[in-house]
């Protein structure tokens, strides 16, 4: 590829990256947040058991942290920069994916520089919490899907860490997998009757993981009604609250992955939100527009109804329960790899260069 911005540009995204862990740890300091719990502050880890946290839910996060603070004594801004470099690690593997999607069009390549610095992912990234240990998960879900390597090692691993800290997360994805691979998977039929068996399985194991960690003594879909209400009820008394009840689906979502436009909210924070969110919709907007004009062309593949499918049902779901900005913000962080691959790999017309990989033998 000409010029040697792609050659720098990892080096600079790492470098920007990290800058955010210093403001993820000012944040902290000023607003406190769940990093202060997943820290221990105000806690002596001497009277605590390590094997306490070895569990579903987001005590993984303190079974992460308990040896850093308790042997180790770091303080809070070290655990803000470690937890930044292993989230790092995710943006470089994106990047490198995206420039394999691009290839030589300069354009995409362009258009993922600017996504990938979008400054709300970052952010929650380089917190001391769940969206920077899982943020690699999905993007290496998402690679290793892309790749057409269904049932890899990679894929799997990733799926388990990803299901064992956030449970529903983890049925979004797996309900999508399944979906992509009946509908469009290049697999034999006995592979998928097999596939659809397994998933049932692991849906199973997910609705009990989500049962334990909710305490769904009652029944699991009885629990989900009454936190979707109390949450829906209790942040009406924030500054953030946004009337997701009241709206149409289609607004909902719209809500969860665009909103707040610029100026909707004042603060400087929500404004730089705004902006960000801005960007993604004219990239929304304008890829709609590109494949009603290449509608007759358009190659949709496996990938593509999987990360579609993600986003409509992760965004539902939490578009039903999270009636707060911030909240929004924080969930749709994580849906970042998935948009931007979802938006390069559509605009690209299919070459052999770009299309992904038959799956391998050891893939299926």
């Amino acid at each position: 590829m000409k010029g040697n911005y792609t050659k720098y540009f990892p080096y600079f995204l790492v470098a920007y990256h990290l800058c955010f862990a210093w403001i993820a740890y000012d944040y902290v300091n000023k607003n406190n947040g769940d990093a202060v719990k997943y820290w221990f502050v105000g806690k002596n880890p001497a009277f605590l058991n390590w094997a306490d946290y070895l569990q579903p839910g987001t005590e993984t996060i303190q079974l992460i942290t308990f040896p850093l603070v308790k042997y180790l004594h770091l303080p809070g801004w070290a655990g803000c920069l470690i937890f930044s470099l292993f989230s790092s690690y995710a943006f470089l593997r994106l990047w490198k994916l995206l420039k394999e999607i691009a290839n030589d069009n300069h354009k995409i390549v362009i258009l993922s520089m600017l996504l990938l610095l979008v400054p709300n992912v970052h952010f929650w990234t380089s917190l001391i919490g769940k969206e920077a240990i899982l943020f690699l998960p999905v993007v290496l879900i998402a690679e290793q899907f892309y790749k057409k390597k269904y049932f890899s090692f990679t894929l799997l691993l990733s799926f388990f860490v990803l299901a064992w800290i956030r449970p529903h997360v983890g049925f979004v994805f797996l309900l999508s997998f399944l979906i992509a691979l009946i509908a469009k998977g290049e697999i034999s039929k006995k592979t998928k009757i097999t596939v659809t068996a397994i998933s049932v399985g692991m849906g199973a194991g997910l609705y009990f993981l989500l049962s334990k960690i909710t305490h769904a003594n009652q029944g699991l879909f009885t629990k989900i009604e009454r936190l979707y209400h109390i949450h829906n009820t209790q942040l009406k008394a924030t500054s953030g609250y946004v009337p997701l009840d009241e709206y149409s689906y289609p607004y909902k979502l719209f809500t969860f992955y665009f909103r707040p436009l610029p100026f909707e909210k004042k603060s400087f924070h929500y404004n730089l939100i705004g902006i960000e969110n801005l960007i993604l919709l004219v990239v929304f907007l304008g890829l709609i527009y590109f494949l009603i004009r290449n509608f007759k062309s358009l190659n949709i593949t496996s990938f593509h109804l999987f990360a579609l499918g993600v986003l409509l049902f992760y965004g539902t779901m939490f578009a039903y329960g999270y009636a707060n900005f911030g909240m929004i913000i924080r969930a749709n962080s994580l849906m970042l790899p998935l948009i931007i691959l979802l938006v390069t790999s559509l605009l690209l017309k299919p070459t052999r260069k770009n299309i992904p990989p038959e799956p391998s033998a050891d893939s299926v």
